[in-house]
């Protein structure tokens, strides 16, 4: 009944905040107070803090693989995953449960302006239907049912509207 939550989070900051006598450079020390204080736990998170530098790495702009690091899961499913379907059942029920109505990414700032510069799609209200450039002819469209259903949470079901 216990899950490894993950928290990416991907700040910018001025190149002079990782000088020494930046008054505004927050330890990892801090860092992992400043969560403790705000996730309300008696124990220490683990916090891992690393500067992210826009030279090259493995073939990649380090900038654009960590904003992919950063945008992966929020559970991983290797942590609780197991051979037991019945538990994966439960297990996938609970996180349903904990997640349901959260907000999964966000932008601000900076990085918010970039997306509304990029024009970016909205993640949580985007469209997950029409992913590509694929043009259908008269009679594909005519032979095509659109659906609608959602999904109430409460009553562990779709329904069709």
């Amino acid at each position: 009944g216990s899950y490894n939550q993950h928290l990416h989070v991907l700040l910018f900051v001025k190149s002079s905040y990782f000088t020494g006598d930046s008054v505004n450079y927050i330890t990892q020390a801090e860092w992992t107070s400043f969560w403790q204080r705000a996730l309300k736990v008696d124990y220490e998170p683990v916090v891992h803090v690393q500067a992210v530098k826009a030279n090259q790495r493995k073939g990649t702009n380090s900038l654009q693989a960590s904003a992919e690091e950063t945008a992966k899961y929020e559970v991983k499913s290797a942590d609780y995953m197991t051979v037991d379907d019945e538990r994966n059942l439960a297990v996938i029920k609970d996180l349903e449960f904990a997640l349901a109505g959260t907000r999964q990414i966000s932008y601000g700032g900076l990085l918010k302006q970039i997306k509304q510069d990029l024009k970016l799609e909205d993640v949580e209200n985007g469209d997950l239907i029409h992913v590509g450039d694929e043009e259908y002819s008269k009679e594909e469209m005519e032979a095509a049912e659109e659906v609608v259903a959602k999904w109430d949470f409460n009553k562990q079901n779709y329904f069709v509207w």
